[in-house]
């Protein structure tokens, strides 16, 4: 019974798996608005019923790639040793977030930049985050022995660590010099958080 179950459930997710990954592809090809569910169920080798059965809309589907991408990132964090300092865990697998972007440019999620960004994904984008954000400050709070309920401590780790890597990629992408990536700015900015942001500043 438990082989039957295990083998149904592997072949929902690689279902669910097949709709998001059509979505992605049809979306960086020819824009999101331009893809049907008509298009995405014949895509993925499904019916429309089924694609239906799974999401709710091809937002919905589409955001799945990156939850999915998101969970496997906090996995990572969950995995560092326990007692390793809650910014170098924070660092370490945003960094590895960053350097992947480099290394592998082609991967269909470090291509899919403009599909994040555009207006038509704003509020299944911010519910994401959202969600991530409560997920990574469960993290924290586990790793720390705080309360998120009760304790500002966890949340404002993971805002500043949230922070610090959007920010590190946002300044390589425009940076003048153009010399580092986001994962050198992301080792720049998680000193500056250890060091409270103090800097060296000459009086006038």
């Amino acid at each position: 019974m438990s082989e039957t179950t295990g083998l149904r459930e592997r072949k929902k997710a690689q279902t669910r798996s097949a709709i998001s990954s059509a979505v992605m592809l049809l979306a960086l090809d020819r824009g999101l608005d331009a893809v049907t569910v008509d298009d995405i169920a014949v895509a993925a080798n499904v019916s429309v019923r089924t694609f239906h059965n799974y999401f709710g809309s091809k937002e919905e589907a589409l955001i799945a790639s990156w939850r999915s991408e998101f969970e496997v990132h906090l996995e990572e964090l969950r995995a560092r040793p326990p007692d390793e300092p809650i910014l170098v865990s924070l660092e370490c697998v945003l960094a590895g977030i960053a350097a992947r972007t480099v290394d592998h440019p082609l991967d269909l999620l470090t291509q899919s930049d403009l599909l994040w960004t555009s207006a038509i994904m704003a509020h299944s984008r911010s519910v994401l985050l959202n969600e991530v954000t409560r997920m990574v400050t469960d993290v924290v709070a586990a790793r720390t022995g705080t309360d998120a309920a009760s304790d500002i401590y966890p949340r404002l780790v993971t805002a500043a660590a949230i922070t610090a890597a959007v920010t590190a990629f946002e300044f390589a992408a425009t940076c003048s010099s153009g010399e580092q990536g986001p994962e050198h700015y992301i080792h720049e900015n998680f000193a500056l958080l250890r060091a409270g942001l103090v800097r060296n500043e000459s009086g006038p």
